[in-house]
């Protein structure tokens, strides 16, 4: 299989694994409103978005520890159906005993950490209708899930490293989909806080087992080499860990706090119509990265053969495909308004525009910083925590003074002043230059061309709407939502695929119809 083809695989699989679990997720939202109360619903936020950040307590190590990976491979060529060369072989296996033997020390401190700092934040909440204990005892169970998470890690470096690409999303999403499904029954029957925890740390270590049982299927003669902990290589990727991890810690901190200062304004009524409107864009988001996150291994092994111009090729059709999609989903998220939120979560859920478009324009953004930064970290090029912990200090700073004075729309202000001031120019401009793409050619290959789509789909949803075409709002939904993936789609046509790609597709086109 041709890197295109692993690429487009694992983009596939990862937009599919994530897809399903935005659809289910998007079905619990609901589930959640109905069967919890509003306090209790907004306790569960706080600690579900919260139990997220224990993610940056691998330190970076996972995202280090996939890249040498992929450079070991690189090594035996960056065809990726290249036979491993011993050498390559003995390095991933010194590498994958070394990451289990991190990641098991990481995945204890994590619990740790995470417990205490929980139980030190939550003791100065002020609860009218959930019990503390109820809370603590959720948050103990979170942070044991998560503690298993970051155990497990190994084996997701190990097949992203080495080319599988997908194949660990398909699988995490199988059993994120087996935890939303039985958490859902247990809001059914009556469960609570409790209870979702502790399905969510059964699915984590179930998930574990499963991702090893399948490395070992696929690539059984990495494991029966025994690796060897070298302690110069290990310390070796302290440097970079770090400065990975300083560059997700300040991700996480300007886009993962305003759950915080909502709670801290002493209102926890507004947080679930807040969180529901940036979890639809935020699921766009996510989508939009997939093709992003299933390139940066093929570009590492890429760079170790010193091919820069596919390198480029492949920068140009991420961005263009990633921008494009959330180009024409939030037009049409923008357009729906109130009458998408009164079909999913019914009457007065809805936000209001000011936040709904503030939540677009960032997360387009960062879309953009995440797919070109994401390519150029691949090469080795850890140059961003200063800029992401300065943003995440501004942001801080920013909510902290514009929430006290202008509520829920300071706050989401203050996260897309942060990083138009820092991240969202910085890291483009570090990342298209690192990787030998002009910016005025940038400009004119990817950001003309989704300007171009973003207005056709606002011209594509306005019009019926505008006419009243849609008798009902469901209608209006889905209607509006097919039309805008009719105009992606052409988008598609004209400007990610390659001719030989379209070539391909009109052939069988024709031998089906013959």
């Amino acid at each position: 299989m041709s890197v295109t083809k692993r690429i487009a695989f694992g983009a596939a699989a990862g937009g599919f694994s994530r897809a399903t679990t935005i659809v289910l997720a998007l079905v619990f939202m609901p589930v959640l409103f109905h069967h919890l109360g509003k306090e209790e619903l907004g306790v569960w936020l706080l600690l579900a978005q919260s139990s997220a950040l224990l993610f940056i307590l691998d330190f970076g190590l996972s995202f280090v520890l996939t890249r040498r990976i992929a450079l070991a491979k690189g090594k035996s060529g960056s065809d990726p159906n290249a036979p491993l060369t011993d050498e390559t072989r003995r390095e991933i296996a010194d590498l994958v005993e070394i990451g289990r033997r991190l990641f098991l020390g990481l995945a204890v401190l994590t619990f740790l950490i995470s417990s205490l700092s929980g139980f030190f934040y939550l003791s100065h909440l002020h609860f009218a209708t959930v019990s503390l204990t109820v809370v603590w005892t959720s948050w103990t169970v979170l942070c044991l899930s998560q503690a298993l998470g970051v155990w497990g890690q190994t084996w997701n470096c190990l097949l992203d490293g080495v080319g599988y690409v997908g194949w660990d999303a398909l699988l995490s999403s199988t059993m994120l989909t087996l935890i939303l499904l039985a958490q859902i029954a247990a809001l059914f029957l009556g469960g609570g806080l409790i209870t979702l925890a502790s399905i969510a740390a059964a699915g984590w270590f179930l998930q574990r087992c499963v991702l090893r049982r399948f490395a070992r299927a696929r690539w059984p003669e990495l494991f029966e080499l025994r690796g060897r902990f070298d302690r110069a290589t290990a310390l070796d990727m302290v440097s970079p860990s770090l400065r990975a991890w300083a560059t997700t810690l300040g991700s996480l901190l300007i886009l993962n706090t305003d759950q915080f200062f909502i709670a801290s304004f002493g209102d926890m009524t507004n947080l679930p119509a807040y969180r529901a409107a940036y979890l639809v864009l935020f699921n766009l988001y996510v989508l939009s990265v997939t093709i992003s996150g299933a390139s940066a291994v093929f570009v590492s092994h890429l760079w170790q053969s010193g091919e820069l111009a596919e390198i480029r090729r492949i920068i140009v059709r991420n961005m263009r495909l990633g921008l494009g999609l959330m180009a024409a989903g939030g037009g049409c998220i923008l357009l729906l308004g109130p009458r998408l939120f009164d079909v999913w979560l019914g009457p007065g859920n809805f936000i209001g525009y000011p936040n709904l478009l503030i939540f677009f324009v960032l997360l387009f953004l960062e879309v953009q910083s995440y797919g070109v930064t994401l390519c150029s970290r691949a090469t080795e090029d850890e140059a961003f925590a200063f800029w992401s912990l300065g943003g995440a200090i501004l942001k801080l700073g920013l909510a902290a003074i514009l929430g006290a004075r202008f509520g829920l729309i300071g706050i989401a202000g203050s996260t897309l002043l942060a990083q138009l001031a820092t991240n969202h120019w910085y890291m483009v401009y570090r990342g298209l230059r690192r990787l030998r793409v002009g910016l005025r050619s940038y400009c004119a290959e990817v950001l003309l061309p989704v300007a171009l789509l973003f207005a056709l789909v606002v011209l594509a949803v306005w019009v019926p709407l505008s006419v009243n075409f849609f008798t009902a709002e469901w209608q209006a939904v889905i209607g509006c939502s097919f039309l805008a993936g009719l105009v992606l789609a052409g988008f598609c046509w004209c400007f990610v695929l390659e001719p030989n790609h379209r070539g391909r597709i009109v052939a069988r086109m024709h031998l089906a119809r013959s």
